[in-house]
């Protein structure tokens, strides 16, 4: 089974920044290569080993829309503070990444970024819901394949 996150470009950025640097008392609780994702009401959707997407919401100019990353969930729970720079998050995942676009993980100009953009999406059948939504077997491989082809090319 796999999972669809959404979220704001700037609370990526934050996290992004963490899973990279380790700064933050929270990721230091997990091993490297872990990435922090909040959202607001728990899900039986969120289990361990679920993969996950995360959508980044269109940005102004900055970014059309698209999913920035694939990972596996490896636990969940209640935030005790604030961590991300907007919004206020009750509860977070710890994904250990199994994919960010090397594109994604060397500039922080999201023009030159190499996603999967929505119109992408809409072609193999994906739309976009509010909150975390479900995504079949079908077409979490097929987003995994275009995942997969962005680097390659």
């Amino acid at each position: 089974m796999y999972v669809l996150f959404k979220g704001t470009l700037t609370n990526f950025l934050f996290s992004l920044d963490d899973y990279k640097t380790r700064k933050s008392k929270l990721i230091q609780k997990y091993p490297q290569g872990s990435f922090i994702w909040g959202f607001n009401r728990s899900s039986k959707l969120l289990e361990n080993q679920v993969r996950a997407f995360l959508y980044l919401n269109k940005s102004e100019s900055r970014l059309k829309g698209g999913i920035v990353l694939e990972g596996e969930i490896i636990d969940m729970a209640e935030l005790s503070e604030k961590y991300w720079p907007e919004g206020e998050w009750k509860y977070y995942v710890t994904l250990k990444i199994i994919y960010i676009p090397k594109s994604v993980l060397s500039t922080t100009d999201t023009t030159r970024w190499k996603i999967i953009d929505l119109d992408k999406l809409k072609e193999i059948g994906v739309k976009i819901l509010p909150g975390i939504q479900k995504i079949d077997n079908e077409l979490g491989r097929r987003i995994e394949k275009l995942l997969g082809e962005i680097d390659a090319n």
